[in-house]
């Protein structure tokens, strides 16, 4: 055998199937598939897939099913040739009533004709022998002496190898789909998924089905839509509990979605089965502290070595949950050496500061805002500051720092608190009218609200972005039946603070709960948060107590165009 010679390069096309099965197509498509799959690591031959999506062809009978494509030799050296290939294999799976063959034909792109074929026969229930058959056919053709393993079979049975082919054949469906109709390509994930959990159950040993569910799952963090995925996981593992990368990829999308307490669970029985990096411990241990079980999430960051490359951080780490619990001894250990390490984030300052605030010690804790600020540390830092600058009564730098985040934000929580408190140092007597005023609207106290409305104005005089001043407006306009005020007040309370907005409608709408008004005006809040199924039963309400109200009607057309861009 010569050894000199360049290493042969096949293209793969997808096989044709001629069958009474409505599988066949699958299953012939998936084998190719399969087969590059096999030699993917191989030093000695290359396969690359030629992609194509099915082409039917011509059928003598007409009760036949027709999938794939089986070119002619020319055809297929010219998919060769696309692909820089020297060789290209097509291949025809059939099914007669008594026997199931596989024709294959391996063709030269340079000469543009077939130098080999073979059919090779499948007996009954022997499906899963069909790629290591071809496998070893392929590699003798060619006339190579291949590194991989072409007499294993990807599965034990016909039934779990058929699993596993229908899988990938609705995965492929679902990658092609997604784009142009995602109600179908969800359907073929689905499907997708329910056939590799059948092909793990029906094999526990077969790799590939669980490789697959692995992978899509991991893909699934990237589109953000888990759902599917985390129970096809679930599943997976109550056919292999002891696979710890399913436990591993079950973490990673339980916290991606939120569920801290679940991840710490799956992450905890992989770290069991196989023991986890100290990247990884680090993750879990901010899950366990996500999850306000310190104690876990010390003890797994105790452990990682200083020589670890996690180090730094799991120092840093473990330096926050030590000041979050007043423990300043120990997360000055931590913090000195998280910063010998290189960890500076803003996190583990402002962590420090607020220890060193409810100490009382003030200079200090300013120190650390500072640096915090320095490290890139969000608005609220900085608001944070501002009150402990308060407390030593520095009310000139307090007042500085607030001017500066109400110069880089002017909409949000951190806006509206920074904005209030900076009125209160500068209109000590104004802010406690407001207070007054605010709550004698909220009461619904007819006889003040001409007083109350010239607090508000009052208060807009001095910040024009004062949203609860904003808020009394459209609570007196309210009170006295002017919608069109009340609804343009709301709107840019809505805009200015949304959040304390809607926990304000919401709290002057069940204080009136016959009003539809103030319930119509919550749900419009409801609405501009996003929340549409809170929006439409406050909607509802308002219009079953108020069928005619015009504003009402205004809300319920705007969240009628919400929900249908939703749907789209």
């Amino acid at each position: 055998m010569r050894t000199d010679r360049p290493r042969p390069i096949v293209a793969v096309i997808p096989f044709g199937a001629r069958g009474a099965s409505s599988r066949a197509g699958a299953w012939a498509r998936q084998i190719a598939r399969r087969l590059v799959d096999r030699f993917a690591t191989d030093a000695t031959v290359e396969l690359r897939p030629v992609f194509l999506v099915a082409i039917p062809e011509a059928s003598d009978d007409a009760g036949y099913l027709v999938f794939g494509s089986s070119p002619e030799p020319d055809l297929a050296a010219q998919y060769a040739s696309s692909l820089g290939a020297t060789h290209a294999l097509t291949a025809t799976y059939r099914e007669e009533k008594v026997s199931r063959t596989l024709d294959a034909a391996l063709v030269d792109a340079a000469t543009r004709k077939s130098i080999a074929t073979a059919t090779l026969p499948i007996a009954p229930g022997r499906l899963q022998q069909t790629e290591p058959d071809l496998a070893a056919w392929l590699v003798g053709a060619l006339g190579v002496g291949a590194s991989t393993d072409v007499a294993k079979t990807a599965a034990a049975t016909e039934e779990a190898y058929a699993a596993l082919l229908e899988a990938m054949d609705e995965e492929v469906n679902a990658t092609l789909l997604r784009a142009s109709d995602p109600a179908r390509a969800r359907e073929s994930l689905r499907t997708a998924l329910a056939r590799y959990i059948d092909a793990a159950r029906l094999d526990p040993d077969a790799a590939a089905p669980e490789e697959r569910l692995l992978v899509i799952a991991a893909e699934s963090l990237e589109r953000g839509d888990t759902a599917a995925e985390l129970t096809a996981l679930e599943r997976l593992i109550e056919a292999r509990p002891r696979s710890w990368r399913a436990h591993y990829i079950l973490g990673q999308l339980r916290a991606e979605g939120g569920d801290a307490s679940g991840a710490v669970v799956a992450f905890e029985h992989a770290h069991s089965l196989h023991p986890l990096p100290d990247t990884d411990l680090v993750r879990l241990a901010e899950l366990y502290a996500n999850a306000a079980a310190p104690a876990p999430a010390l003890a797994h960051l105790r452990r990682i070595a200083p020589a670890s490359a996690a180090y730094g951080s799991a120092q840093e780490l473990l330096a926050i949950i030590s000041f979050q619990r007043g423990d300043l001894a120990a997360g000055r250990e931590a913090f000195a050496n998280a910063v010998a390490a290189g960890a500076t984030s803003w996190e583990l300052h402002a962590s420090y500061g607020a220890a060193l605030h409810a100490r009382g010690e003030t200079g200090d804790a300013v120190a650390r805002y500072r640096d915090a600020i320095a490290a890139g540390s969000p608005g609220v830092v900085r608001l944070n500051l501002a009150r402990v600058l308060l407390a030593g009564a520095d009310r000139d730098a307090a007042l500085g720092e607030l001017d500066m985040i109400l110069s880089g934000e002017t909409t949000g929580e951190v806006a509206g608190q920074a904005r209030r408190l900076r009125f209160g140092l500068r209109e000590p007597e104004l802010e406690k009218e407001l207070e007054r005023a605010g709550q004698a609207a909220l009461a619904g106290d007819a006889t003040v609200l001409d007083a109350a409305h010239q607090v508000f104005e009052r208060a807009l005089g001095v910040d024009p972005d004062l949203w609860e001043a904003r808020f009394g407006l459209g609570i007196v306009a309210r009170q006295r039946g002017d919608a069109t005020v009340a609804q343009s007040s709301f709107r840019q309370v809505l805009e200015l603070q949304p959040e304390a907005a809607l926990r304000a409608l919401d709290h002057a709408a069940a204080l009136r709960p016959q009003e539809p008004a103030y319930i119509a005006d919550a749900g419009f809040a409801h609405l501009r948060a996003g929340d549409l199924v809170s929006a439409r039963q406050r909607l509802e309400r308002a219009a079953h107590l108020d069928a005619d109200d015009p504003i009402t009607k205004s809300y319920l057309g705007e969240l009628e165009r919400a929900e249908a861009g939703k749907r789209a």
